[in-house]
C-alpha cells in the first residue's frame, strides 16, 4: 500500500495512538538529521513530553503506559512499512528506562508520513495547531542542541593539510547553529529586534517565524559565572516575552570547557512557562 492509502487509516486511529505515532515519528525524523545511517536510537521516556494525553501524570504506571504507547506507534510505522524494525533495550532497573533501536527503510518515508500525520492532527484539532507547532519546534531545537557539541567536535577533525573549523566565540557558535537551523526550519529570521524594556531594546538571534519561537545563543567565556549568566538570561526573557505573537524562547548555552558549576540548576530555575510564554534554557554539552 502506498502512503496515499494511509490517510483514511489515520482518520480511524484512536487519539492516543495517533499522538503516539506522531511522537515517535518526530523523534525518528529528528535523529535521522544528525546521523549518516538508517539505524537510530530514540528514548523510551522523553525528557520533554509533547502530548499530555500520552503521559497525563507522573507515576510509575504512567511511565510504563507512555513507553507502551510509543511502542504501539513504532509498531504502526512498522506495519505500514515506514520503518524496518524497532527493538526496545532496557538500560535501568525499571522497564521504562531504556531506548528503542529503530531501523528505517527509507528516510524520506518518515518525512512523507509526518506530513500526513500533521494533516490528520490539524483536521481533528485545529485549535491546537499553534500549541503543537510550538511544541514540535521546541522538540526539534532540543535535538539540535543535544547534537551541537558533537557537530562542533566533528568540524575540528579535518583531512591532513586542512585547517580545523573551530568554534572560538559566540559569533562562530551562532554561525554554526544558524546552519543547523536551516536543516529543520523553513523561515528563519536572524537578529530580530525586541521591544524596549527598562530603557533599552535588544535583539534576539533568531525568530522561527512559522512557529512563533525565538532562539537565543550564548557561549561561555572567562568571567561569565553561573550568577552572571543567570542574570543575563533573566533580562533576555523579560525582553523577549513582550514580542507580539511569540509563544516560546529557547536559549542554547554552549559550554565546551565546562566553566559553569551548576548548569542543570540554571536550566531548572529558568525553564518555565509564565503567562503562556514557554522558556527553555539548554546548556550543552551535558555534564
Amino acid at each position: 500500500m502506498g502512503l496515499e492509502g494511509l490517510a483514511p487509516i489515520l482518520q480511524r486511529l484512536d487519539k492516543e495512538v495517533l499522538f503516539a505515532v506522531i511522537d515517535v515519528a518526530l523523534d525518528v525524523d529528528g535523529q535521522l538529521v544528525v546521523t549518516d545511517g538508517t539505524m537510530v536510537h530514540i528514548h523510551g521516556m522523553r525528557t520533554t513530553i509533547r502530548y499530555q494525553e500520552l503521559y497525563p501524570g507522573h507515576s510509575v504506571g504512567a511511565a510504563y503506559r507512555y513507553v507502551e504507547l510509543r511502542n504501539m506507534g513504532l509498531e504502526f510505522l512498522k506495519k505500514h512499512a515506514i520503518i524496518e524494525s524497532a527493538v526496545y533495550h532496557k538500560t535501568g532497573l525499571s522497564g521504562f528506562e531504556g531506548y528503542f533501536e529503530v531501523v528505517v527503510k527509507e528516510p524520506r518515508l518518515i518525512e512523507e508520513v509526518l506530513v500526513l500525520l500533521r494533516a490528520e492532527e490539524n483536521r481533528r484539532y485545529p485549535d491546537q495547531k499553534m500549541r503543537d507547532d510550538v511544541q514540535s519546534a521546541v522538540a526539534r531545537l532540543l535535538q539540535l542542541a543535544d547534537s551541537f557539541p558533537n557537530v562542533a567536535q566533528r568540524l575540528r577533525l579535518r583531512r591532513i593539510g586542512r585547517d580545523p573549523l573551530l568554534i572560538r566565540d559566540e559569533y562562530d557558535m551562532q554561525y554554526l547553529f544558524a546552519a543547523l537551523l536551516e536543516t529543520r526550519f523553513q523561515d528563519i529570521r536572524p537578529e530580530e529586534w525586541g521591544p524596549s524594556y527598562a530603557g533599552g531594546s535588544n535583539r534576539v538571534d533568531f525568530l522561527l517565524k512559522n512557529e512563533s519561537v525565538l532562539v537565543e545563543t550564548k557561549m561561555t567565556r572567562e568571567g561569565l559565572t553561573d550568577r552572571r549568566l543567570g542574570e543575563e538570561l533573566i533580562i533576555d526573557v523579560a525582553h523577549y516575552k513582550q514580542m507580539p505573537g511569540c509563544q516560546a524562547l529557547v536559549c542554547l548555552v554552549y559550554d565546551p570547557e565546562r566553566r559553569l558549576n551548576n548548569p542543570r540548576g540554571i536550566e531548572s530555575d529558568l525553564s518555565k512557562v509564565t503567562d503562556g510564554f514557554d522558556v527553555r534554557v539548554l546548556i550543552r554539552p551535558k555534564s
